[in-house]
């Protein structure tokens, strides 16, 4: 950042990566971080659009971290427990230019909650005080303490899924093209809609940024057809979603923070929408 400010998203504007990778680096952090305080879907779409663009001004091949959780950053736990997990881990395995950044504990769910916390030490102290301070919420990384841990191994399953998944479609997430997916409905603004393009097959991704309650919508595929059949590509968790197939549309009604990905037909899709963006 050009300077510091006490909330990270205040600081988007301000945010210079082109300088750290023309001077070098091969990826940046981003805002994936902050995910948890973008109040629409649509703020999520137009960053990705924006790290797309940006990529034109700098060497090809830069990346970014998938920062949904970070050691500076409290569990995600807190923001919506096991499904805003798997959530994240889902966006992170179908979002363009993303490297999946996992900090130990994610995998089972930890709170990053210390027993100690604030308690005196009673061991002879390598720094300047006998009290033990940690970040509440925040993997411990001052003092000499336990294992990262949790009571949600399943979280660290979906996770193990998910990367199976980019590896086998790695062509369409690491090369393929992002398509911004009109929608209709969905007052709230909570349906995340894309889709994933590359030499003619389509990966299409849909998920409910809330983690509270439903959220319905009618969702734009340009040349899907009625008769698509919807497979799945992740593992189910979390509530039911309902989904319905249309001509040129899908009608969702999906769970709280459920995300679902499907392969489906429509190999020309991109000579129907002016919303297509490319890694550079």
């Amino acid at each position: 950042y050009t300077y510091e400010d006490a909330s990270p998203h205040a600081n988007i504007p301000f945010d210079r990566p082109e300088d750290s990778l023309r001077a070098g680096f091969d990826a940046i952090y981003g805002q994936y971080h902050i995910f948890h305080e973008f109040a629409k879907a649509s703020e999520l779409i137009k960053y990705v659009e924006s790290q797309l663009n940006m990529s034109y001004n700098v060497d090809k091949g830069k990346r970014l971290i998938g920062s949904f959780s970070t050691h500076d950053d409290i569990s995600p736990m807190y923001h919506g427990k096991t499904d805003y997990c798997n959530l994240t881990s889902g966006l992170q395995v179908t979002l363009p230019m993303l490297n999946p950044y996992i900090v130990d504990g994610f995998q089972s769910g930890d709170y990053y909650a210390y027993p100690y916390e604030e308690k005196e030490n009673l061991v002879k102290s390598q720094t300047d005080s006998d009290t033990m301070t940690v970040h509440h919420g925040q993997l411990d990384i001052f003092n000499l303490s336990r294992k990262p841990g949790g009571k949600n191994p399943e979280i660290g399953e979906f996770m193990t899924e998910c990367l199976k998944f980019k590896d086998k479609y790695a062509d369409i997430i690491n090369k393929g093209s992002f398509i911004e997916l009109d929608k209709s409905g969905d007052k709230t603004d909570q349906i995340i809609a894309y889709a994933r393009h590359y030499q003619g097959r389509t990966l299409l991704v849909v998920a409910n940024k809330n983690i509270n309650r439903p959220i319905s919508a009618k969702i734009k595929v340009p040349s899907l057809k009625e008769n698509q059949e919807l497979k799945n590509l992740l593992p189910s968790y979390g509530g039911q979603s309902k989904l319905q197939v249309e001509h040129n549309a899908l009608r969702v009604d999906l769970a709280p923070a459920r995300i679902h990905v499907y392969e489906i037909d429509t190999p020309f899709i991109e000579n129907y929408t002016d919303k297509v963006y490319k890694q550079h």
